[in-house]
């Protein structure tokens, strides 16, 4: 048996191995059309996966803005060591570090609650008033100060100067009559209709400040300069007036022409009132700087003071003298007001502003420093206007303080000289 099986696979026909080889390839290209089947399938999922990727990357291109080229940094770290400005200001060599300046002032002062009077005639429906008159008048300021070693900070005095007086005159004819504000009402009713009026207001201001600063920078162009200290400040203000008129009634308290005699009535008098105090207490301010090159720079100055005011005197003296001629003899009349108070105390603030130009530069290699400055202020002295009025025509004690604002405006011209 086993020596037949032999022949057999010997005698398998040319016909039948063809068979076989045939259906082994048509197998094989199954396989293979399965394997690409598949593949296909993966193709065309990644396919579909990645095309709206580069859609969304093609979309941000057309309607979101560009990216910022910037890096952005990192947050600042918190400061291990305390907050320094750099130290700025003048810094001459092998000099004694003092300084010295001066000032020419031009100042004009502006007071409030200081009119003259009113007119009282037929021929004005409201009667206009007269308004006081206030002109720039010239001062000076004088500062000494040293720049000490430690850390920059400077030491200086400085005194101002302002006194001046102001007039104003006011005349109205004889059927008006201009009633007087400043006088009181016992005096204005025998006085009667005043024609003429003249007055005159003195202010003599001085003020000494002590003062410690420092000069630093809060950017490479700009620095600042805040210091502190006290002033001390001296006020006196005088108010003086004059007037003459005639008497007799007519119209609307004014004089009727046609009654008036030269022998008949003649009215004249004067008023004056005096305040004086000094005052002492803080002072604060800044100094601002901005470099414009070439030695220029702006300024900017803010600075206020709450003192400790104290008015010494506060006195009032008026005086009325009325001529009368009865059946040829001549009366004479005099009225007298006077009053004083002494000893007052109050808390009066200040406040200034000022902006200008300043320039200044080193000379003879660096030892000297020489610096200018034009600035234009603005100042407010708060309730300085103590003259007292008095209101009631039967008694002549009522009366009150208007405490009016002195406000103060003008140029300043600086010179400072470093060495």
């Amino acid at each position: 048996m086993k020596g037949k099986a032999f022949p057999l696979k010997k005698r398998m026909s040319f016909c039948t191995r063809v068979k076989i080889q045939m259906r082994l390839a048509r197998d094989g290209e199954k396989m293979m059309l399965k394997l690409l089947s598949k593949a296909q399938s993966w193709i065309a999922m990644s396919f579909l996966i990645t095309t709206p990727t580069f859609a969304n990357k093609s979309c941000a291109q057309k309607n979101c803005p560009p990216p910022c080229s910037k890096v952005c940094p990192d947050p600042l770290p918190e400061p291990t060591t305390p907050a320094y400005n750099a130290p700025d200001g003048i810094n001459t060599r092998c000099s004694w570090d003092v300084f010295a300046s001066g000032s020419f002032i031009y100042w004009q002062p502006l007071q409030e609650n200081m009119d003259l009077g009113f007119v009282n005639s037929e021929e004005h429906e409201y009667g206009p008033i007269f308004n006081m008159e206030f002109r720039y008048k010239p001062g000076f300021k004088v500062a000494l100060g040293m720049l000490f070693d430690r850390d920059n900070w400077s030491g200086w005095a400085e005194y101002t100067r302002f006194h001046g007086h102001h007039t104003h005159s006011a005349s109205v004819s004889l059927d008006a009559g201009l009633n007087l504000m400043q006088l009181h009402p016992q005096l204005t009713a025998s006085l009667g209709p005043v024609l003429d009026f003249h007055r005159k207001w003195g202010l003599n201001m001085d003020l000494l400040d002590l003062l410690m600063g420092r000069d630093y920078y809060v950017g490479t162009k700009l620095s600042f300069n805040t210091y502190f200290g006290a002033r001390a400040a001296w006020i006196r203000q005088t108010l003086s007036d004059s007037f003459s008129g005639v008497g007799g009634a007519g119209g609307n308290g004014g004089i009727n022409p046609t009654t008036l005699s030269a022998d008949r009535l003649r009215r004249e008098g004067t008023s004056s009132q005096h305040t004086r105090s000094w005052g002492v207490g803080p002072r604060i301010g800044i100094d601002l700087k901005w470099d414009l090159g070439y030695d220029f720079r702006l300024i900017g100055d803010a600075a206020g003071d709450l003192l400790y005011t104290r008015y010494t005197r506060l006195k009032n003296n008026a005086t009325v003298i009325s001529v009368d001629s009865n059946e040829g003899v001549i009366e004479t009349t005099t009225t007298t007001l006077r009053a004083l108070q002494k000893n007052l105390a109050f808390l009066r603030a200040h406040a200034e502003l000022e902006m200008g130009l300043g320039w200044g530069t080193y000379f003879s290699a660096n030892q000297w420093h020489f610096d200018l400055e034009a600035t234009y202020g603005f100042q407010v002295y708060f309730n300085q206007n103590m003259f007292r009025l008095y209101f009631n025509n039967s008694a002549p004690g009522p009366s009150f303080v208007p405490s009016g604002d002195l406000f103060i405006h003008g140029l300043n011209l600086t010179a400072r000289f470093d060495f």
